[in-house]
């Protein structure tokens, strides 16, 4: 089985919900993959800070108004079908309470997934980066292409995404090119760039410019360069535009060091 296999049953197996056999096979397989533990781990650790975040904060006033409008309808529907049996009208209902309580409980969830950062109106592709670089690095090897040549990561990525993108070399900064890969934000198709310092994971993403929006975010202008930042779980972002590209850079490894490999993106580009 391997790791791309594994993610079919990653959350049947958490449940416990696979069959004996299947069961052992995937046990048989975490003993062999440390990525696939990492990526039970990390399943394991959401579903802590869900259980976690639902026992201790409330269902949001709004959240509140929507079940009760909800109930409402469903109460209206109820009369309006009152022409029907009485095992087929029940049976509609419940389906239909079914229906209307996921719905309700998925807003929950998103709200209290997102934390209160997001709440207050952080841009969905900010929370979109952080929680693609936090998955990579919890990923032993994240990069869908392992190489440490930036122009065979830059073809590569380029031949799938359908847009040249840019690879910076950091190495005379202690900052080592891991490999790049393709994922999507905000229901886009993007690059991303994978490099490592120490044991930080610096994650390079790169997509064109659909239009998005980045407003409510600080800019910043040095040397007549443009840059727009923001801070979100614990994770500094660092975004800016080139030949018709996004790029933001997301690591925790402080702002010098991001303005500082912007600065040398830049210096290559004129180069």
């Amino acid at each position: 089985m391997s790791t791309c296999g594994f993610v079919d049953y990653l959350e049947a197996y958490c449940d416990g919900e696979l069959e004996a056999s299947k069961m052992l096979e995937v046990e048989a397989h975490l003993r062999t993959c440390p990525s696939c533990r990492r990526a039970v781990e990390a399943e394991r650790i959401l579903r802590e800070e869900l259980r976690a975040r639902l026992s201790r904060e409330p269902v949001p006033p709004l959240l509140q108004e929507r079940l009760r409008v909800a109930i409402t309808e469903l109460e209206e529907r109820q009369r309006e079908t009152a022409v029907l049996t009485a095992w087929p009208r029940r049976a509609w209902l419940l389906a239909l309470a079914a229906s209307i309580l996921l719905l309700s409980l998925g807003g929950v969830l998103g709200y209290l997934i997102a934390g209160p950062s997001s709440r207050t109106g952080h841009n969905p592709l900010v929370a979109d980066l952080v929680s693609q670089h936090m998955r990579f690095s919890l990923l032993e090897n994240p990069a869908e292409l392992s190489s440490r040549n930036t122009q065979q990561v830059a073809f590569w990525v380029q031949g799938r995404i359908g847009h040249r993108v840019r690879v910076p070399d950091y190495s005379s900064s202690g900052i080592d090119l891991l490999g790049g890969g393709v994922t999507r934000l905000t229901g886009h198709q993007a690059a991303y760039i994978v490099y490592e310092k120490g044991r930080n994971i610096i994650s390079l993403f790169a997509f064109p410019q659909y239009g998005t929006s980045l407003s409510g975010l600080k800019e910043i202008r040095q040397q007549c360069m443009a840059f727009r930042t923001v801070e979100y779980r614990g994770q500094q972002i660092l975004l800016w535009e080139s030949d018709e590209m996004t790029y933001a850079m997301v690591a925790n490894v402080g702002w010098d060091e991001l303005y500082q490999c912007a600065q040398v993106f830049f210096e290559a580009k004129k180069s």
